[in-house]
């Protein structure tokens, strides 16, 4: 017998599964209606039986003997419940154990009842242990709303379901009897030979040993003989390969190092999870030259020169960012890349491709040129006055000291570069235990408008030496959420920066307003102000937009940088531009304090003052 022969069986079989659901579909509509039906029959009854509980007096002392006796002229069960969830009465439950009901208010038709007047449900009651439906209305009392409940068990509702299930079932029965014999007799030995090709592809799971060995010449003896020779391949390949494969997946799996193998062509045979997080490179990548998928000319070279001379190499490349839209590497990417050539025997006698291990050292890099500047800047600031501390030294113990004039003039020089040593130290200190999140901010509300006067108090005496104007224009009550500390030092930075880099009799204004859930603070000057092109450099480190004027000052180089720092480390910002005036405008925002926390305030404002004296 043939497979088409076999799969007219196979039909016999559908039209039985189409009578089935027939049936399902009959007794699932006929249920439908039954239910509705009954579910309108129960609200009418609750609907009664609520009309007669409004009737109680006592409601809470008479409910138990209410709800057994309504239960008898209702035909269901009746549960009275009160305005907080317990249950006063239960025809099915006798009154001493009705404290021992859980609370109800939970119940899907009470918390119904509770909001909209009426609700329903349907579920295995967890009282009696057997299905129920359930209809709630709502009794609003003058001691607060009360639920009556009506419980039903739809036993009719079963037993007609069950009657039309039995009548529909005969009837398919009857029409499909001989069909389905018809479809036994054909489908027995299909159905039998196919259940043993089952077994025996189960049981290779775990035992390739196994084989099916059917005969015949259908298409079953045919997939017997291909599950066979499955099998044999199967087995072959696992004593060849003897969890290479496995083991080289986990590996190439738990590298942290890029890895990208090219075949014979030069084309990318494989790349590993941690270089696709690293340059970007999809899984669609397979299969395309690296050229193409990289962009990196330095690497094409690379991977060429690795296969032509077949010998490692070891090259340091550079991967500019992809352009918008494009797949490739998120951002500039400077790696070290180590080429070697793979054989694969597998493809031909000398045929060579190229395994290539990225290592991403751009932060190692940046870091490097990072202290290299650091270092000369921080050498070029401190020799300054190291030489001239060390020249009025000299000069002095070279018979300056009989001088008492000009020895006077030689330790004034002394002491202000000593000063400027000790206040470039104590910055770089400073920024240092920033950075390395060694100082610990605490930040709390703050009443600004305190915080800068405060600040601008300290000053207001160099102020007054170069006859320059402190404004300060903050509404009372702008609270802030900053450290008190910080904001102090930002702020002081900022008046001191604006003070010393303006001519005398300049006018220096400090604002602050609230916006958008935002503090934003400006400290503005009319001095000559910063060009535009040195606006972006100037929170870096030592960077000077007049170095000789700075330096003539005591300035250090580092004070914005510093006020950088503090500033975003209390999830803030800050920037500058041109005032309307042509000077300086230094704008800070940070987020706004919570007006629930003024006692705090001021307890971290006093405890800031004391520690400024």
């Amino acid at each position: 017998m043939g497979i088409r022969s076999k799969l007219i069986a196979f039909t016999v079989g559908i039209a039985v599964l189409a009578a089935v659901v027939f049936d399902a579909y009959v007794v699932q509509t006929l249920g439908a209606e039954l239910g509705e039906h009954t579910e309108a029959d129960l609200a009418a009854r609750t609907a009664l039986v609520a009309e007669a509980v409004a009737r109680a007096g006592d409601l809470e002392a008479e409910a138990p003997a209410l709800a057994a006796g309504l239960a008898e002229r209702a035909g269901a069960r009746v549960t009275l419940i009160d305005p907080r969830g317990a249950v006063r009465g239960d025809s099915s439950v006798a009154p001493e154990q009705l404290d021992t009901l859980e609370d109800h208010a939970s119940r899907r038709e009470v918390a119904d009842a509770l909001h909209l007047g009426v609700g329903r449900g349907e579920r295995v009651s967890k009282t009696t242990r057997m299905r129920m439906l359930y209809a709630a209305r709502r009794l609003d009392r003058p001691d607060g709303p009360w639920i009556v409940r009506l419980a039903f068990e739809p036993v009719a509702i079963d037993r007609t379901l069950s009657a039309a299930h039995r009548r529909v079932v005969e009837g398919t029965l009857l029409a499909l009897s001989l069909a389905i014999g018809a479809a036994l007799v054909g489908s027995r030995a299909l159905s039998d030979r196919l259940l043993y090709l089952t077994e025996v592809a189960r049981a290779m799971r775990g035992d390739l040993s196994r084989r099916a060995r059917v005969q015949g010449d259908d298409e079953v003896a045919a997939l017997g003989g291909a599950l066979d020779e499955l099998a044999d391949s199967l087995v072959r390949s696992r004593r060849e390969l003897g969890g290479e494969g496995e083991r080289f997946g986990a590996v190439l799996e738990a590298m942290r190092e890029g890895v990208l193998v090219t075949d014979e062509r030069g084309d990318i045979a494989l790349v590993n999870p941690a270089l696709s997080q690293l340059l970007g490179v999809r899984r669609d990548a397979v299969g395309r030259p690296p050229i193409e998928v990289l962009r990196s000319a330095s690497l094409h070279e690379l991977i060429e020169e690795v296969s032509i001379a077949r010998a490692p190499a070891t090259r340091e490349i550079e991967i500019a960012p992809a352009a918008p839209g494009a797949a490739g590497p998120p951002g500039r990417r400077l790696l070290v890349v180590n080429a070697a050539p793979l054989a694969l025997p597998a493809q031909g006698r000398g045929a060579v491709g190229v395994v290539a291990v990225f290592f991403d050292v751009t932060e190692l890099r940046r870091i490097e040129g990072l202290q290299r500047n650091f270092i000369a800047n921080a050498s070029h600031e401190l020799r300054t006055p190291v030489a001239t501390i060390r020249a009025s030294s000299e000069t002095l113990l070279g018979g300056a000291l009989d001088d008492p004039e000009a020895s006077r003039d030689f330790v004034e020089v002394i002491d202000r570069n000593a000063t400027r040593l000790h206040r470039l130290v104590n910055d770089l200190l400073d920024l240092s235990r920033i950075e390395g999140g060694e100082r610990r901010l605490s930040p709390g509300t703050l009443d600004f408008a305190e915080q800068a006067e405060a600040s601008v108090a300290l000053l207001r005496g160099r102020a007054r030496e170069k006859r320059s104007t402190l404004h300060v224009d903050v509404a009372p009550g702008t609270l802030v959420s900053a450290d008190p500390r910080a904001l102090d030092q930002v702020l002081t930075n900022l008046i001191d920066n604006a003070i010393q880099h303006t001519p005398d009799g300049s006018r220096v204004t400090l604002r602050a307003k609230a916006s958008s859930g935002r503090v934003v603070v400006e400290v503005e000057d009319d001095g000559p102000g910063i060009p535009a092109e040195h606006q972006a450099r100037v929170f870096e480190r030592f960077y000077r937009v007049d170095a000789g004027r700075s330096r003539a000052t005591g300035g250090t180089g580092l004070g914005l940088s510093i006020a950088k720092h503090l500033v975003e480390a209390m999830s803030g910002d800050i920037s500058v531009t041109a005032g309307a005036s042509g000077g300086a405008l230094f704008r800070v925002t940070l987020p706004i304090g919570k007006a629930g926390a003024g006692r705090a305030a001021e307890l971290r404002h006093g405890m800031a003052q004391v520690e400024r004296v």
